[in-house]
């Protein structure tokens, strides 16, 4: 949440005026933000509906990830949950979630978690865990919100390019990913997960055989590359992995994508929305690959239309060129628009399932 332009339009505000009170205020309309998604101590829910939700969500995980110790293939089973959650979830996830290692000490609004639309966190974050259908049951009195644990495990022995960024950027995000052994579910007063975190305080008896892996180097600043076949990768993050080969708009939402991506690295949009979250922001948006970018596009038109994007060293936004501000703009309708396109022409064209009939689709 960035601090509204009308604000700094305030000469009492001015970007060369009082930067630590501005800063100050910027973090308390962050900690407002995330304050109203969390749960009343009025709302608290009976066991029993927690139970039932636990047991919804639970079984599903399980049944769509499921944790096989031993599988000879990863990235099957990673593709199998990715399908799953995409075409037959009734997962309760809210329409943005939070996501992140736990950091218990601090209360939710205080965490460091990176912000992802419902879509984009079971494409490419869900399937890397599998869930073995156990829980526990907690509540958090502090922000009274009720928590699922569901005993997860990663999945550490995929290519580098079926992880949607390389998480050994950093030893200590590699490692807690290998050694978390359960998931937290937040919940708020609809039922819905509002944030999920790793962590390592669970069991690892049902872990079965699993070895550390040595990641790939990695190449300072290189979120994407191009591997020794030519490809793109992390490929799950390309538009390959989101639509079909035969879609007609792919060549230019390809082209359109990077157009907005010169733009936004003229102003260094993504030296701060990458996974290493330079500015130490407390809710990370990610910009760095293909379809990070699109699942944020409408948010970042607007961000940069207001004038809330892009942001200075405290936190405030930037005072970049007119010419810059709608080369931006320009270029991310223009790919916004295509993405459409090609989202249109996916809806129209569905690949028609195998076998003699198709199976009837869930109510709605």
């Amino acid at each position: 949440m960035r601090l509204p332009a009308t604000w700094l339009n305030n000469e009492k505000w001015k970007l060369m005026g009082k930067p630590f009170a501005r800063y100050t205020l910027a973090l308390a309309a962050v900690a407002a933000c995330v304050g109203a998604w969390l749960p009343s101590a009025e709302a608290a829910r009976s066991r029993e509906e927690l139970q039932q939700i636990a047991t919804k969500l639970v079984t599903e995980l399980a049944q769509a990830c499921p944790h096989k110790p031993g599988q000879s293939s990863e990235r099957a089973a990673y593709q199998a949950c990715v399908n799953h959650l995409l075409q037959t979830t009734t997962l309760p996830l809210a329409p943005m979630v939070l996501w992140g290692g736990d950091q218990p000490d601090l209360r939710i609004k205080d965490r460091k978690l990176t912000r992802f639309n419902n879509e984009t966190f079971r494409r490419l974050y869900m399937p890397m865990m599998g869930f073995t259908g156990k829980f526990t049951l907690d509540r958090d009195a502090r922000d009274n919100i009720d928590i699922i644990r569901v005993e997860a495990y990663f999945r550490n022995a995929m290519p580098s390019g079926d992880y949607p960024y390389p998480f050994w950027h950093n030893d200590n995000t590699w490692g807690s990913f290998e050694a978390m052994n359960f998931m937290n579910f937040y919940l708020d007063d609809k039922g819905r997960v509002i944030v999920m975190t790793r962590s390592a305080g669970g069991s690892n008896v049902d872990r079965g055989p699993y070895s550390h892996v040595t990641p790939p180097a990695f190449v300072k600043d290189q979120w994407t590359w191009t591997d020794s076949s030519g490809q793109q990768q992390p490929r799950v993050t390309m538009f390959s992995a989101r639509y079909q080969a035969n879609n007609p708009a792919l060549p230019k939402l390809d082209g359109k994508y990077r157009a907005f991506a010169d733009a936004m690295r003229e102003v260094s949009c993504v030296g701060c929305h990458n996974p290493k979250n330079p500015p130490g922001t407390a809710r990370l948006v990610l910009l760095q690959t293909p379809l990070h970018a699109a699942a944020e596009i409408e948010q970042v038109i607007k961000s940069v239309q207001s004038n809330d994007m892009p942001v200075n060293d405290f936190g405030m936004p930037e005072d970049i060129s007119p010419t810059q501000r709608e080369a931006i703009l320009k270029t991310a309708r223009a790919f916004r628009d295509e993405l459409k396109a090609a989202d249109s022409w996916e809806a129209a064209n569905k690949p028609k399932p195998t076998g003699a009939a198709a199976p009837a689709k869930p109510a709605r």
